[in-house]
């Protein structure tokens, strides 16, 4: 039997997220401040080598947009851009919660012995 509240989260997702999370690809839902939901398919090796590899090219805006645009579910491309022309910014916390998600961000204690 289905958790009841399992099958109401889903049935409200937009319809292709739910179409990528019943083909068993990771979805991350991030949540504003302002309530607005981003949705973006968990980046893999290859989305973070060609994130680094833009990086390495000292084009770290052009690397940070083209990893937030690639991996965008929902809302669309137009949209996100709409939202970017109020908060231009937006576009760095969208990609620190995606990088934070994947370890890029994490940070560790360290002791020498």
């Amino acid at each position: 039997m289905k958790d009841e509240s399992t099958v109401v989260k889903k049935s409200s997702l937009p319809q292709k997220v739910q179409e990528l999370t019943d083909k068993g690809i990771v979805v991350l839902e991030l949540l504003g401040e302002d309530g607005q939901k981003y949705y973006f398919r968990k980046p893999g090796r290859q989305d973070l080598n060609r994130y680094l590899a833009g990086v390495q090219k000292q084009k770290l805006a052009r690397a940070t947009t083209d990893l937030v645009y690639d991996i965008l579910v929902h809302p669309s491309r137009e949209e996100l851009e709409r939202m970017f022309d109020d908060k231009p910014a937006r576009m760095l916390a969208l990609n620190n919660a995606i990088q934070t998600e994947i370890g890029l961000n994490e940070d560790f204690d360290v002791k020498k012995l």
